[in-house]
Formats: structure tokens, C-alpha cells, sequence
């Protein structure tokens, strides 16, 4: 059976039609992405997302620096004192005859500082020559006889044991009057004499000291923590509480601590040939340390980690904030110099505070190190912010 539509009902249709089309092409118009997938604003879409964490980035300001050869400075306050000191004793009993140096005057090696009377020595010392003749005469006689077979060996061997026992007396007797002459162990001056003309001394009694003040030695204590930055021969500025200017040179460290203070002993010595310098004047020694690589850096970069250890925050390659821990070589008006550092490392002189280790940063160069730590442009809590930022330290 043939169906006939009616007119009205294809004219319904035909709107219905007509008005979905209208509403459907104005939708594609709205659309940005309709008629240009792959056009610039897609590309500008896609690019939105990592330019916004680049922007999220904490900035700071950062410079190079390279290691130089330096030498500390190490300030120390001592005090002068003789290079040697000698106490004359007696070594033989007499009465002084003779003084041959006073008081601080200056003598020479060898020279005369006092006489003994010798008494009966030179007595003694020719009857002892002469009892060495007698058994040198005895010896060879026994010595003859014994070797035609007219005498014992043992008669033979008794006179070579008079004759040594007769030297034997003679060179005691020698030695006892050289005694009596007590001379200058080295140049140097007579600090005291405790004798007189007259006065009768005992073997051992005190008979004068003499003291060595060329050169003179300024000692002083270097502590255990600096003792191996201390160099022999190194040469170094002295100052005397007198305000005299002098230069003295490290000839002696010492090779144990003392025991109460844990200090090694260093002794510099000075030319002191007219003997103008004292012993005992406090004196301040400017000692330049053992040469090393350091960083000349403002305090101000200083900061702590999460130990409390002391250090300094840097960026490397990735621009990913660096924890190295310094040691201080020397604290100057100029800045501070440290070791401990990479010999060329980039430092964060602006932001530190702000950032943590291995947090990633937009770093900014900087001419000059901020030496009031001035707050970074961008400040950002040191924590992560997901791939682009880097992990939590």
C-alpha cells in the first residue's frame, strides 16, 4: 500500500533540519581549535604549561670564583729570650785570685772569668812528673831483663802496671789545676758573677752565668690546630711592645705539645749583634702560614646546613643549588678567606637563605657579591615543585 506524507509533515522535517545545521555551524565558529589543528595558538597551548613553571623558578644572583695561592696570617703574641744561658760552677776547690770579666760585659770563647789559686797543685805536679820518670826507667829495665830470661813475666807486668798508675796520677793532677781557670763556654755576656777576690768556693758552688743574645729567640705557643700550617725558615714581622720593628725567622719547631696547654713551642730567631734587644720583652709575631688555595668570599655568603655545619651555597651545570662545607683560612677586612671549595665553583651571592640543596634555580649573574644578603626577586619556600624544579634536598 502506497504511504502519502502529508506537505505539512516534509515541511517539519525540513525545518528540523535546517535548525540543527544553523546551530552546529555556529559551534564550529566558537571553536578555536576547529578549522587550525597544528596552528600557532595549538603550539602557544602546549608551551603554556612549562613556561609557567620556568616562571615558578626561585631566582638568585650568583658569581664565579677561581682559588688563588694565599698565605694566612697567623698573629701570636710571644715574648724574647736568650739564645743561651751557661751557669759556671766550680770543679775544684780554691780561693778566687782573679776576676777576668765583670758583670755585663761581653768576653769571647775562652776568655778568662775567674782564677783559683792553685795552691800546692804545682807541687804535686812535678813530683808527679817525676814519679813517672822513675817508673818509666823501672819499665824498661824490667822489660830488658824479662826478655834475656833474668826476670818473671809478672816482675815485668808489675812495672808497666806502676808505670800506667803513675800517669794516671800525673794527668789527674793536670786536669786539677786546669780546673782552677773557668773560662767562657761561647761568646756572650756576663749576666751575674756571685764571686769575689777572696771568697774560697766548693767544687760545685755557682761561680757566674753568661748569656748568648746574638741571636736573640722569640718564643712562642702555637696551637694544635695550626701547628701544621707553620713552615720552617719562613720569615715574619715581629713587633715589640716598645713599638720596635724587627724580622725574625722560624728556626726551630717543636715536635711535642706541652701537656697542660696543647701548644707547640716555636722559636724565630733575630740578629741581635749590639745586643740592644732584651730577654723577656713581650713581643707580637705576625707568622705567615703554609701557602694554599683559597677563595676570597664576603661573610655574608655564609650559611648553615641542616647539621649545623658551616658553609657556602652554590648552582652547578644544572643550575641546581650546591652545599659545600668551608674551612676559614684567614678573616680579613677585605673579606674571608676559605678552603674546602672546588677550584672554580659559581656561588649564590643573593638567595641563599631562600633555597635548599638540590632545589633548581633560575640563576642570574652578578657583578658584585652582595654583602648585605639581600632577598632574591622571586623568593620560593625550598621545597619541590615537581620535575621541572627538581627533587627535595
Amino acid at each position: 500500500m502506497k504511504v502519502r506524507l502529508k506537505p505539512s509533515l516534509i515541511i517539519a522535517v525540513a525545518l528540523a533540519v535546517l535548525s540543527v545545521a544553523w546551530i552546529y555551524s555556529g559551534q564550529m565558529q566558537n571553536d578555536p581549535l576547529a578549522d587550525v589543528v597544528g596552528s600557532e595558538d595549538v603550539q602557544k597551548a602546549a608551551k603554556a604549561p612549562k613556561a609557567e613553571a620556568e616562571k615558578a623558578l626561585p631566582s638568585v644572583r650568583v658569581m664565579d670564583t677561581s682559588a688563588v695561592p694565599h698565605r694566612a696570617i697567623l698573629t701570636y703574641t710571644g715574648r724574647t729570650e736568650v739564645d743561651r744561658r751557661a751557669v759556671l760552677r766550680a770543679e775544684t776547690e780554691g780561693r778566687v785570685i782573679e776576676i777576668g770579666a765583670e758583670v755585663s760585659s761581653r768576653v769571647d770563647k775562652g776568655a778568662l772569668v775567674v782564677k783559683l789559686a792553685p795552691t800546692d797543685r804545682y807541687a804535686r805536679l812535678s813530683k808527679a812528673e817525676a814519679l813517672v820518670r822513675q817508673r818509666t826507667i823501672e819499665y824498661d829495665a824490667a822489660k830488658k831483663l824479662a826478655g834475656k830470661g833474668f826476670q818473671t813475666e809478672s816482675a815485668r807486668a808489675e812495672s808497666e802496671a806502676n808505670l800506667s798508675s803513675a800517669k794516671a796520677a800525673l794527668e789527674e793532677i793536670r786536669v786539677d789545676l786546669a780546673r782552677t781557670t773557668l773560662e767562657a763556654p761561647f761568646d756572650g755576656i756576663i749576666e751575674s758573677r756571685i764571686v769575689e777576690v777572696g771568697d774560697y768556693v766548693q767544687r760545685g758552688d755557682e761561680i757566674a752565668r753568661i748569656v748568648d743574645f746574638d741571636p736573640i729567640v722569640v718564643t712562642i705557643q702555637v696551637s694544635e690546630r695550626e701547628i701544621n700550617r707553620v713552615e720552617m725558615g719562613v720569615v715574619a714581622p715581629i713587633e715589640l711592645i716598645s713599638h720596635e720593628n724587627l724580622t725574625g725567622i722560624v728556626s726551630r719547631i717543636a715536635t711535642t705539645a706541652n701537656d697542660a696547654t696543647r701548644t707547640f713551642e716555636v722559636e724565630l730567631e733575630v740578629a741581635n749583634e749590639d745586643a740592644v734587644l732584651r730577654d723577656g720583652v713581650t713581643a707580637k709575631v705576625m707568622l705567615p702560614a703554609q701557602q694554599v688555595m683559597a677563595h676570597l668570599i664576603s661573610p655574608a655568603l655564609l650559611t648553615l646546613d641542616d647539621s649545623g655545619e658551616v658553609g657556602v651555597k652554590a648552582v652547578n651545570s644544572e643550575n641546581r643549588v650546591v652545599f659545600y662545607p668551608i674551612s676559614i683560612v684567614e678573616d680579613t677586612a677585605d673579606g674571608m678567606w676559605v678552603g674546602g671549595l672546588p677550584d672554580r665553583v659559581t656561588l649564590i651571592t643573593v638567595g641563599q637563605a631562600f633555597v635548599a640543596s638540590g632545589v633548581k634555580v633560575k640563576a642570574v649573574e652578578a657583578d658584585t657579591v652582595s654583602k648585605e644578603g639581600a632577598v632574591p626577586e622571586n623568593p620560593a619556600p625550598a621545597v619541590s615543585v615537581g620535575d621541572e624544579t627538581g627533587d627535595r634536598s
